[in-house]
């Protein structure tokens, strides 16, 4: 289940971002729900390209990972949801000239960290997805869709009933909608990697450098945490 399930996780982190290679241009021309649906359907043609190549080319595939994932998921608001209070704006606000440069800086290199881990750790995850179908719910007709929304996607797999995953979406100015936090059965990964963050700032007794500097991305914290979006 362990393995099954950081599969899964590896599948709602990359596998939405690496199918948007498609239509990333359209991306703001669609709703949140085409925009799931229409990456969802590339999912498997992504897979099965890059197990041709990526056990004597590992680097290929994690650059072009990244390369597509850096138009569609919001890396910054993302990170400075799990940096919680060292990356929220009411802190910016309470500290000197200095320290809000240090404070851009900080969020600057974590940002840079946090992706880099994020996509080296779950990208063989992506390879060994072995899931027969991936169905997109279409949103609610009342569903209210001014800014932000979360759609449900079930992953059908060798379980008697589907993984269900939820993907937020927030609309940018410019109109793209873009990934800012994923949920899969119940594991809210944005919460889950800012509790980590937290974590890691007691054992560092503070120096938030220390912890960018160390910060790692470890599957086994997708396990067990149910909480709200970061």
């Amino acid at each position: 289940m362990f393995r099954k399930l950081i599969s899964l996780v590896s599948v709602a982190v990359l596998g939405l971002g690496v199918s948007f290679s498609w239509s990333a241009e359209q991306a703001g021309k669609q709703g949140p729900y085409e925009v799931v649906a229409e990456t969802t359907s590339r999912v498997t043609k992504v897979i099965k390209e890059a197990r041709s190549y990526v056990d004597k080319d590992p680097q290929r595939f994690y650059d072009e990972v990244e390369k597509i994932l850096a138009d569609v998921v919001d890396f910054p608001s993302f990170a400075r949801g799990v940096m919680g209070k060292y990356g929220s704006k009411r802190y910016y606000d309470t500290l000197s000239d200095a320290e809000k440069k240090q404070f851009r800086e900080r969020v600057e290199r974590f940002t840079e960290t946090f992706q880099d881990r994020l996509i080296q750790t779950y990208a063989k995850g992506l390879l060994a997805f072995d899931g027969n179908r991936i169905e997109v719910l279409p949103l609610a007709e009342d569903a209210v869709t001014d800014g932000s929304v979360n759609v449900e996607q079930h992953i059908y797999g060798n379980a008697p009933q589907p993984y269900v995953v939820y993907y937020k979406l927030k609309q940018s100015r410019d109109g793209e909608w873009k990934l800012r936090n994923v949920s899969i059965e119940g594991v809210n990964l944005g919460r889950t990697y800012q509790s980590q963050f937290s974590s890691a700032v007691r054992r560092h007794n503070g120096d938030i450098d220390k912890v960018i500097e160390n910060w790692e991305v470890s599957p086994e914290v997708a396990v067990g945490d149910e909480s709200d979006d970061a």
